[in-house]
C-alpha cells in the first residue's frame, strides 16, 4: 500500500473514531439527562404527597426574605405567542349568520353591551384565524422566567405543568398575581425535559386529577408526571 493510500485510510479511521466518540458522548449525555429527569420526577411526587405547596407562604413574606440573585440566563427559546388554528371560511360564515340572528334578538331586548361584545369576539376570531402568530422569546434565568420582556421572579410563581394542544407542547405557569394569573408558553417537545429539570427545582409540578372539557379546549390536555 502506497504512502498516500495509508494516509487516506488513517484519516478515515481517525474521522470514524471521532464520530463514534461523539455518538458515545451524546448517548452518555442523554442517559445522564434521563437519570436526572427520573430523580426529579420522584422528588416532585414526594413533594405532592407531602403537601409541600409553595402557595402556603404569603407573597409579601417571600418578597421580604428573598435573596438577591443575578439574572443569569439558564435556557432560552423562541415560539409563537399562541397556538395557530386553521381558519375555515364556510364555518366562520355559519357562525356569523347565527351570531347576527342572536344580535338581532338582543337588539329587540335592548342588550346593547352584549351585542358589542359578540361583535368584538367575532372580529377577534377573524383576526386570529387570518393572521399568523408572531414569535416571541422566553428565558429561564436564575431569578425566574422571562416572557414578553417581563421577568416573573420565582416568588411570583406558584406551580407549573405541561399540556398538549393540536400537536403543540405548552408550558403553563400559575402565578400568585391577580394578573396574569397564568402564563401560557409554547415549547418544542425536544426542550420539554430541559425546561422540566430547570423549573422543578424551584416550583411544584401541578397534580391535576381530572380536567374539564373547558380546560382541555383552552389549555390543552394535561401531561402527568409519569408521561413526561
Amino acid at each position: 500500500m502506497s504512502k498516500k493510500k495509508e494516509t487516506v485510510v488513517s484519516k478515515e479511521i481517525s474521522d470514524l473514531g471521532k464520530i463514534l466518540s461523539g455518538q458515545m458522548a451524546l448517548k452518555e449525555k442523554e442517559e445522564e439527562i434521563l437519570k436526572m429527569k427520573k430523580k426529579a420526577i420522584q422528588e416532585q411526587k414526594k413533594k405532592i404527597r407531602d403537601g409541600l405547596k409553595s402557595g402556603d407562604v404569603k407573597v409579601k413574606d417571600l418578597k421580604k426574605n428573598k435573596k438577591v440573585v443575578q439574572k443569569i440566563k439558564l435556557f432560552e427559546w423562541e415560539s409563537p405567542i399562541r397556538v395557530p388554528f386553521a381558519f375555515e371560511k364556510k364555518s366562520f360564515l355559519v357562525i356569523v349568520a347565527l351570531c347576527l340572528l342572536f344580535i338581532l334578538f338582543l337588539a329587540i331586548l335592548g342588550h346593547y353591551l352584549l351585542m358589542f361584545a359578540i361583535i368584538a369576539l367575532l372580529f377577534l376570531i377573524y383576526v386570529a384565524g387570518t393572521t399568523e402568530p408572531v414569535n416571541v422569546k422566553h428565558q429561564i434565568t436564575a431569578r425566574g422566567v422571562e416572557t414578553l420582556d417581563h421577568l416573573y421572579e420565582w416568588y411570583m410563581l406558584e406551580n407549573f405543568y405541561f399540556t398538549q394542544k393540536k400537536g403543540h407542547h405548552i408550558l403553563l405557569l400559575e402565578t400568585r398575581l391577580r394578573f396574569p394569573s397564568q402564563l401560557f408558553i409554547i415549547i418544542e417537545k425536544k426542550d420539554l425535559e430541559t425546561i422540566f429539570l430547570l423549573l422543578q427545582d424551584q416550583l411544584l409540578y401541578k397534580d391535576i386529577k381530572k380536567q374539564s372539557s373547558w380546560q382541555k379546549m383552552n389549555f390543552g390536555e394535561y401531561i402527568p408526571l409519569e408521561k413526561l
